[in-house]
């Protein structure tokens, strides 16, 4: 059987079935379940690996905070900075925005995925621009023999990391807040 020239059949042809169409007339580009299940799966590993590897950044920054042994705690956090809170961060982040784009929750349809996109977003930004540089200064100043002076302020950076991971966490969880603006919006304008 010729499956191209049956017009009911168009994904027989190699050709996208007509779905749901977004607003100036293309198609939406939807994963299949088991890439959508796929994708997800890498998204959770990494997030919780993320909220893992911040609450080991945490617990040494307590622990130098406290008096431990500066050659041994702070060249530790700035490894597990280093390579694995960024690599994580990046991963959940552009694992986070595939799933946006690509399944139906979208990037803004939904309040809970516009705040998690935002805090994850921010967390990527900080983890790259102050926690793993404070991380790499305080292992520099411990492996040349001194203690780092603001100790307090490791502690501050990656408990506000491990809080924010909690948050983004929880609102996956929950989805509390519903969409972002009314259906009826979305169609052509608000029903008054």
């Amino acid at each position: 059987m010729n499956s191209t020239a049956d017009p009911r059949f168009p994904e027989r042809a190699g050709e996208r079935p007509a779905g749901r169409r977004e607003p100036h007339g293309r198609p939406r580009m939807r994963l299949s379940p088991p890439w959508r299940k796929a994708l997800r799966i890498v998204h959770v590993v990494a997030s919780l690996g993320l909220l893992g590897a911040d609450a080991a950044v945490l617990a040494l920054a307590v622990a130098g905070w406290q008096g431990s042994n500066p050659l041994t705690v702070y060249p530790a956090g700035y490894m597990l900075g280093e390579f694995l809170v960024l690599p994580l961060a990046l991963l959940a982040l552009s694992t986070g925005v595939a799933l946006g784009l690509l399944t139906p929750w979208g990037l803004l349809r939904y309040w809970w995925v516009l705040i998690s996109l935002v805090f994850t977003a921010g967390g990527t930004l900080l983890a790259v621009f102050v926690l793993v540089p404070t991380l790499s200064a305080a292992a520099g100043v411990a492996l040349a023999g001194g203690v780092p002076s603001d100790t307090y302020g490791l502690v501050k950076d990656s408990g506000g990391a491990s809080g924010v991971l909690l948050v983004t966490i929880l609102l996956s969880y929950y989805k509390p807040l519903g969409r972002t603006m009314p259906s009826s919006w979305r169609r052509g304008g608000p029903e008054r």
